[in-house]
Formats: C-alpha cells, sequence, structure tokens
C-alpha cells in the first residue's frame, strides 16, 4: 500500500505506509526537526487496480472518503523526499464515509484552538476523479492504495502545539512534541 498525494498546485508524490498514523497519536518530531506543516486534506481508499484511467470511468475506482492532515517537515530547507518519508505523518481520520455525504463537508483543522481551515462545502467526488486521471499517466494504482489529495494551505506547526482534526460527530486532537 502506498499514499499517493496530490498537491493542490498540481503533481504528486508518494508517502510509504510507514507514514500512516493509525491511531491518531501523538507526534513526536525527529532530532532536528522543529517546524512542521499541517496540510488539510481529503483522502479516498482504491478499491480496483487501474492504469491510465480516464476522467469518465475513475469514479469505478473509489467508494468512500475521510478527512484528514499531512504533516511535513519545513526545517530550513528539508529535502522533500525525506520528509515525505517521516514516520506517523499522514493523520487520517479512519470513519470513512460514503461518497453521498460528501457535499456536507463539515472539515477544519484548528492549531491550538484557531481555526487554520475549513473545508468548502463545494467538495465532489470530481476531486478524486481528476486525481486518479492524473497518477495513474504515469502510476498504477493498486488495491488498498489511497489517494490524498490537498485542499487548503499549509498551517506552520511545532513542538508545544496541538493540531486539531473536526469531522461530522468527531474531534482528534494531535500533540506535537
Amino acid at each position: 500500500m502506498k499514499i499517493i498525494v496530490v498537491k493542490k498546485g498540481g503533481g504528486f508524490y508518494f508517502k510509504p505506509d510507514n507514514t500512516l498514523n493509525h491511531n491518531n497519536s501523538d507526534y513526536y518530531c525527529p532530532e532536528g526537526v522543529s517546524t512542521l506543516e499541517a496540510v488539510p486534506c481529503i483522502y479516498t481508499h482504491i478499491i480496483k487496480a487501474g492504469k491510465c484511467v480516464a476522467v469518465r470511468f475513475a469514479g469505478r475506482y473509489f467508494d468512500s472518503f475521510a478527512f484528514g492532515c499531512l504533516l511535513n517537515d519545513r526545517t530550513g530547507a528539508a529535502d522533500a523526499d525525506i520528509a515525505a518519508a517521516t514516520d506517523f505523518t499522514s493523520v487520517l481520520d479512519m470513519s470513512w464515509r460514503p461518497l453521498e455525504s460528501l457535499p456536507e463537508g463539515g472539515f477544519g483543522i484548528l492549531v491550538n484552538g484557531q481555526r487554520r481551515f475549513c473545508a468548502e462545502k463545494g467538495i465532489g467526488s470530481e476531486v478524486f476523479e481528476q486525481a486518479i486521471c492524473s497518477v495513474t499517466r504515469r502510476c498504477s494504482l493498486r488495491i488498498g492504495d489511497i489517494v490524498a489529495v490537498e485542499l487548503g494551505s499549509a498551517a506552520e506547526v511545532k513542538a508545544g502545539d496541538t493540531v486539531t482534526l473536526e469531522t461530522p460527530g468527531s474531534r482528534t486532537d494531535i500533540r506535537i512534541f
């Protein structure tokens, strides 16, 4: 399984499965890391393998979604490849929802109690369809892969901060140490 992150400005990169924070545990910064960014994302779980998927068929490759955020190392001029592989940096609200509830929105990210991101109500399944089409032009998808689409700008976080994910019916705090 891999996590494919589609950037807001275009392009994509991969994160290995060791970056998944399964239990929404607190995050302990590795030595030398002093600044992180919390990037709001919407995720989907791939249910069908594919390559070179056309937009009109992309809906066959996923059936649910979840919200989350990515914690990326931004200390100085961090090497993006190394930062993407840091353990437990993909925080995913593991309550998968059916696509029919997607337009409801209700997702937010707070840092130390201050709102840094609030999902627009206009999010639709086309964000995943476009992402799958773009990614599969160059890479294959396998069953179990996760596609994460960045939703907004990153919020800077550092040791001592608390990142809160708010989703309908759930609130998760991740303390940064």
